[in-house]
């Protein structure tokens, strides 16, 4: 196959497999053609309805899922705006994580900074050992640092930020779910989890999805100026009946609609092929440059290489291009330092060896 179906999108592009936005396939953008109907007409309660049923069999929970008109980002504030009643534990071990802590800093929150190496992971023991230093009523992390290619333990985490009384845990999940399955029924709790349409979800940018747990709508009650577009109360009194707050992105939500049906009729196989890439492209780059992330700790939705062998990837870059292909250099102080090589979106395993083997061409 060449796509995740076998209708290939028409290109005069290359082929993405860049952290995001990842490559889309026909099926999904015509889902996005079909007729618009009004966002508070009964066919769009119908759509509504389907959406939050399944946005919650996706991440295996009772407690509402709500469909944001934004970035990941969005959801990333919608989180503190309504999550953080005044101090907030940021951990920052890349470029996202530090994205996390500026948006507490920007909305006015009380927050403590704790830095890692970039390339290590966040640990449970990390978590417990800072949170026993101060008065933090929450906690965030990145759940996949895309920036250096490593996926911190979430499960774990939750467990520890579970032990602590009344500490909020709000999860960057932008580029690992999807990507792996995330049971929130089946963890300690995690009161706001995040995640983007244009990433492993692999539909066009736009989306977020934002899973809150029962009792951050208590405490968002309890927060003044929660703002507007990203007030959890006023989403959670639209989600009651399968509606939106603020016009919605129509058309986006018809894919995603789609796609759900598509993960969920095939879940085992649907993580595996994520599973497939990522351990196929980590096995190569061991042999032909390194891993950059900690070991142990790698991604599933991307995979970052140390260039430890000095080449130019703008100039092996610019020769993908050529085969319509394109990778991603790495990010902020590691460009050229590292590269990147995306496992999302409607690429297959065939697609990432082809890829692989013009990367070996390019370096003998």
């Amino acid at each position: 196959m060449r796509a995740i179906d076998d209708h290939p999108v028409k290109r005069d592009v290359p082929r993405l497999f860049i952290p995001g936005p990842v490559e889309v396939e026909q099926s999904i953008l015509d889902a996005m053609t079909r007729p618009m109907i009004g966002h508070r007409s009964p066919e769009f309660t119908a759509l509504g309805e389907v959406l939050h049923r399944d946005a919650q069999r996706f991440f295996h929970t009772q407690d509402p899922v709500y469909v944001l008109c934004s970035s990941g980002t969005g959801g990333m504030e919608a989180a503190v705006r309504n999550g953080v009643r005044e101090k907030v534990l940021c951990f920052v071990n890349g470029a996202f994580s530090e994205r996390f802590y500026k948006i507490c800093v920007s909305n006015g929150k009380d927050a403590t900074r704790i830095d890692l190496a970039w390339g290590q992971a966040v640990k449970p023991d990390q978590v417990r050992e800072e949170l026993s230093r101060g008065d933090f009523d929450a906690v965030t992390f990145v759940h996949n640092e895309t920036s250096t290619g490593v996926m911190s333990p979430l499960e774990e985490i939750a467990e520890v930020v579970a032990q602590q009384d009344d500490v909020f845990l709000l999860v960057d999940a932008v580029t690992s779910a999807a990507a792996i399955p995330i049971r929130l029924g089946d963890m300690a709790p995690v009161d706001y989890l995040v995640t983007g349409s244009q990433k492993a979800l692999a539909l066009p940018p736009g989306l977020a999805l934002l899973a809150v747990s029962e009792r951050a709508h208590d405490r968002a009650a309890t927060i003044e100026n929660r703002g507007t577009y990203f007030d959890v109360l006023a989403m959670n009194k639209s989600w009651k009946s399968n509606q939106t707050p603020n016009t919605p992105p129509i058309a986006l939500m018809q894919a995603l609609k789609d796609r759900f049906a598509m993960i969920l009729a095939d879940e085992a196989n649907w993580y595996r092929a994520h599973q497939e890439k990522a351990e196929l492209t980590r096995d190569w780059a061991r042999k032909q440059f390194q891993l950059f992330p900690e070991a142990g700790f790698e991604s599933v939705s991307m995979t970052c290489i140390e260039n430890n062998r000095g080449i130019s990837v703008a100039d092996l870059n610019q020769t993908l291009r050529d085969h319509e292909m394109l990778l991603a250099n790495g990010y902020g102080h590691l460009k050229e330092k590292t590269f990147r090589i995306g496992h999302m979106g409607a690429v297959t395993l065939d697609d990432t060896k082809e890829l692989l083997g013009l990367i070996d061409d390019f370096i003998n």
